[in-house]
C-alpha cells in the first residue's frame, strides 16, 4: 500500500468521471508502424518510403476519401467498436488535416490505449 501523501503519481481516478480509469497509454511507435503500413496499402506505395515523423499523407498522393479509408482500416485493425469509431474517426481526421504525418495519428491511438494490434483484429493480408 502506498502513502498518498508521499506518492508522486497523480490520482487519475480523481479526475475521471465516476472514478473510472481513462484509457491506458499505448505504444505510439508501434501504432506509427501500423499507420505506416495501412497508408502504404491505401496510397499504393512502399511502406519503407513513408517516414513516420515527416511524410505527409497528402503529399504522398492522399486525399479526403483515401484518408477516410485509411482511418477505417486503422480502426478495424484495432477492433474499435462502432460507437467509439465515430468519435475516433473524427479526431483522427481532424489531426490528419492539422498535421498529416503517421506519428500524429499514432499519438492519438496511443492516447486511446493502442499500440500493437491484436492478431485477432487484423484483417487478412491481400496481395496486389
Amino acid at each position: 500500500m502506498t502513502d498518498n501523501l508521499t506518492s508522486t503519481e497523480p490520482d487519475v481516478r480523481a479526475s475521471a468521471p465516476d472514478g473510472q480509469l481513462p484509457h491506458k497509454p499505448g505504444d505510439a511507435q508501434a501504432a506509427a508502424e501500423v499507420v505506416r503500413r495501412i497508408w502504404a496499402q491505401v496510397l499504393e506505395v512502399e511502406a519503407e518510403s513513408i517516414d513516420v515523423h515527416r511524410s505527409d499523407f497528402f503529399e504522398l498522393g492522399g486525399y479526403s476519401l483515401l484518408a477516410l479509408q485509411a482511418i477505417g482500416r486503422i480502426l478495424t485493425e484495432y477492433g474499435v467498436d462502432e460507437v467509439e469509431s465515430v468519435e475516433w474517426e473524427g479526431e483522427l481526421l481532424n489531426r490528419l488535416f492539422d498535421n498529416a504525418t503517421p506519428m500524429v495519428q499514432a499519438e492519438f491511438l496511443a492516447e486511446m490505449g493502442c499500440g500493437t494490434p491484436s492478431v485477432d483484429n487484423r484483417p487478412p493480408e491481400t496481395s496486389r
